[in-house]
């Protein structure tokens, strides 16, 4: 936040105000606000004040300087003073992470740089921080880790130094969590999950890994991405971050061979992906130099598709049988088909021997799958009815550019060529043949297979785990506010994802392994954050918390029966610290 001097031309001249700058948290955006109104330049203009804009840049500045002062005293990390109210939700968080037993590993890695502060402890903290209340380093050193129960005195600057420090070589911490969690748990690889995200930094210009590319947000700002592969039990395994100008398409055989290496796995894996992830490459290292499996979808829309397939698509005979899936009271839920057939595939490569390209052309028999859902089918008609709705106001109207068009830009068809090829001025019309298609392909999705041995259900309910690994990326970024970044250089960047990843990490730990899905990762954040206690003068807490629901389901999957006590004794405080055990030795 800060206050700039706006000058602003109207008909009566130059009319200055004092603008404050600020971050939407709700919209996600920065705005600005008029603070002071000081009037035209022309009516300013006086024997003490000869040149306005000069004097009120100046009068801007010195508010500026005020209230950072004011900010830097109110933020001013003071390690001997002893809030009165205490966070004691992320006593799950601590048992978990003290239980994997992490700390001795970081202590060693972090010996090398002779620290001043515990990393072990800044991670820790960072990650308790990232599920209460997720804000900026400042905010967090001055505002979250003096209300965390038992927390250790840690600067701002100590945490950019740590970030900096564990970020260089994420992967390595990524690599000790799971070493640690193996422990306790057997990994299953049979199936993984592989999906890519990025996100946006509100900058001018491309720096580093911070590159212009595809934004999920459709927005235009510099963009980092994150690939995220999660097991079969749909716990994390590995994340990557890479420069946001490149594919997300080579990441997963990255980062899937990354795994195989580094945690020895052996035996087949079949990769679980979008159809954004489903590209001839992708295929051919699968199977033919991994000799791994794949189950990917494929765009229905896309030109990748032939006639003949979409027509296949809707056939229904008896060589064509569907088979439905119905709710207890018979109501439809979705319906399946499938094929088996041999289908080609091609992709250009560059030999390593003459530095050419070569197109390699390859062969596979699959299994395809198609699903109709019904209810997809409604949401898709009416988004598309919308889109065409869209489309038809601008063709009416023309109110809007293209951009503002967004997606029904699909169906506006613009003709430059008569039927000779001649160029003519442009005719704009909608596009009802594109509309009618994707009416007729509502409800409908094609998915794509090398395990011809798997019944079409199975690979309809596998696929369909991916619902987990999109959900990760929108805790990530709606929970746990995974940006703004406040950083700006890569290693603390790439720190920050990692407190990110972890927090997100320990959290599908307890939800899936300790407590075996009884209750989610949006409940455990809403416990972690709503379990406060204010600390009495004769060493007792009064309980504060006020999510009842929540906390009678950890309750009762813990067994500690002072959740919900008013009143806390220190014993009982340090108890769940101490003695609360979450995994079986």
């Amino acid at each position: 936040m800060a206050y700039y001097l706006r000058k602003e031309k109207k008909k009566k001249g130059i009319y200055l105000q004092m603008y404050e700058s600020h971050w939407d948290k709700e919209k996600k955006q920065p705005r600005s606000k008029s603070v002071m109104a000081f009037g035209y330049v022309d009516d300013l203009i006086s024997d003490e004040i000869p040149d306005p804009v000069a004097y009120y840049s100046d009068f801007v500045a010195k508010k500026n300087e005020e209230r950072a002062a004011a900010i830097a005293e109110d933020t001013r990390p003071r390690a001997f003073a002893a809030p009165v109210e205490y966070n004691l939700g992320h006593f799950l968080l601590h048992t978990l992470l003290e239980e994997l037993d992490v700390r001795k590993v970081i202590d060693i890695l972090a010996a090398q740089m002779r620290f001043q502060f515990s990393i072990y402890n800044m991670i820790a903290q960072l990650i308790f921080a990232r599920v209460i209340y997720p804000c900026s380093k400042a905010k967090t050193v001055s505002k979250v880790f003096p209300h965390l129960y038992n927390s250790s005195p840690i600067s701002e600057d100590q945490v950019y130094d740590g970030l900096s420090f564990v970020g260089g070589s994420y992967k390595k911490y990524i690599e000790l969590f799971n070493h640690c969690y193996e422990q306790y748990f057997q990994r299953d690889f049979s199936n993984v999950f592989f999906d890519c995200t990025n996100y946006y930094f509100e900058i001018d210009l491309p720096y580093e890994d911070k590159q212009k590319g595809p934004s999920k947000e459709n927005r235009h700002d510099p963009i980092i991405g994150q690939a995220l592969l999660l097991d079969a039990d749909l716990v994390p395994v590995a994340m990557q971050m890479y420069p946001g100008n490149e594919s997300e398409r080579p990441y997963i055989r990255k980062i899937i061979e990354e795994m195989k290496s580094r945690y020895k796995v052996s035996g087949k894996t079949v990769q679980v992906a979008d159809k954004g992830l489903n590209c001839a490459r992708n295929i051919y290292a699968a199977v033919k130099e991994a000799d791994d499996g794949y189950i990917f979808s494929k765009s229905i829309h896309g030109r990748n598709l032939s006639k003949k397939e979409k027509e296949w698509l809707l056939l229904e005979n008896d060589k064509n049988v569907w088979e439905n899936h119905t709710d207890n009271a018979g109501n439809l839920l979705y319906r399946l088909k499938s094929c088996v057939d041999t289908f080609s595939y091609h992709f250009d490569e560059t030999d390593p021997e003459t530095g050419k390209d070569v197109v390699k052309t390859f062969s596979v028999t699959e299994k395809r799958i198609v699903s109709y859902n019904p209810a997809l089918d409604k949401k898709q008609k009416a988004e598309i009815r919308k889109m065409a709705d869209k489309a038809s106001n601008y063709m009416t109207y023309k109110t809007m550019t293209r951009e503002e068009l967004g997606d029904s830009a699909k169906y506006v068809k613009i003709t430059n060529k008569d039927r000779n090829g001649k160029k003519i001025k442009p005719v704009i019309e909608i596009d009802t043949k594109k509309i009618d298609e994707d009416l007729k392909y509502a409800g409908y999705n094609l998915m794509v297979t090398s395990e011809l041995d798997m019944e079409p259900l199975q690979v309809y309910q596998t696929y369909h785990s991916l619902w987990k690994i999109e959900e990760s990326f929108r805790i990530t970024k709606s929970y746990l506010d995974a940006r703004p970044v406040y950083a700006h250089k890569k290693e603390t960047i790439y720190g920050h994802f990692l407190i990110c990843y972890l927090s997100l990490f320990l959290l599908r730990v307890l939800e899936i392994k300790v407590f075996k899905n009884e209750i989610n990762s949006y409940d455990l954040i809403h416990f972690t954050r709503d379990f406060r206690v204010v600390k009495m003068g004769n060493d007792s807490y009064i309980n504060i918390s006020r999510d009842q629901a929540v906390n009678e389901k950890v309750k009762k999957l813990t067994g500690l029966t002072t959740l919900d006590a008013l009143y806390l004794s220190e014993k009982e405080v340090e108890n769940l610290f101490k003695n609360c055990m979450l995994l079986d030795s």
